[in-house]
């Protein structure tokens, strides 16, 4: 139990082409917790990704997206860095440096920094991305509010735990108002938020946040329900400790 405590939920979401979407001309988008569960799985056109390309740039960023797919899958993240930046600057030179086929494949190669400690060079990635999407009015709301999430998380890795903060409630109130309160995904942003709640002191805050994640799983019989139910426990104990020497 205790040993799941400090560790941020999410990690981070990428596209991974598999299984018979491959064969039907449609690529499956999964997005996993840090545990490697998934939180949704759907299917989208190849063509959508790539319509605004020509043919032999569509093949050259499919090129480089699946073999760093297949690294990603391996684990193999460090080098899985060198194919997604060739994807975006062919996208880049094709496209301009402010079009919104950028952010997808930016998000991804920011998770990529965030999970090998390249905190800096994550940061710039998520914030390319949602000023991207901000000048085109906003974009999809569901990416915006993943993208803060991750950011927030980037920016507790650096010390930054107002800007994380921020970021992180930002990102939650936007995904509850695409997902609605009571989804899975919405649980996992609350259980980052307790963390970070837990780790500037706030105790008491971070044990109402975490309440609300634990309802949230509690018809989830997996990791994210132990995690939840751990972090409750822990901060039950020290929301009493802490009145104990009140």
């Amino acid at each position: 139990g205790s040993q799941l405590v400090g560790q941020p939920f999410t990690l981070f979401r990428g596209r991974i082409g598999t299984g018979n979407a491959q064969r039907t001309g449609m690529v499956r988008i999964t997005e996993v917790d840090a545990h490697g569960h998934e939180i949704e799985t759907k299917e989208e056109p190849k063509t959508r990704q790539l319509v605004n390309l020509s043919p032999a740039d569509a093949k050259a960023v499919a090129d480089h997206e699946r073999a760093a797919d297949s690294l990603i899958e391996k684990d193999r993240l460090h080098q899985a860095h060198a194919p997604l930046c060739e994807a975006i600057s062919i996208r880049e030179r094709a496209l301009g440096f402010k079009h919104p086929d950028l952010c997808k494949p930016l998000c991804k190669v920011g998770g990529v920094l965030r999970a090998t400690g390249r905190f800096d060079d994550a940061e710039k990635a998520y914030r390319r991305s949602l000023e991207i999407r901000e000048k085109h009015d906003g974009g999809d709301a569901l990416e915006v509010a993943r993208t803060l999430e991750a950011l927030g998380e980037v920016l507790r890795a650096q010390g930054n735990l107002t800007s994380a903060e921020a970021c992180l409630r930002e990102g939650l109130e936007k995904l509850e108002s695409c997902r609605g309160p009571k989804d899975p995904e919405v649980g996992g942003s609350l259980v980052n938020l307790a963390s970070l709640l837990d780790h500037v002191g706030r105790s008491r805050e971070a044990l109402v946040t975490i309440q609300r994640a634990v309802l949230i799983f509690d018809n989830e019989a997996d990791e994210r329900c132990r995690i939840a139910e751990a972090w409750e426990r822990h901060l039950e104990r020290k929301v009493a400790e802490e009145a104990d020497s009140d």
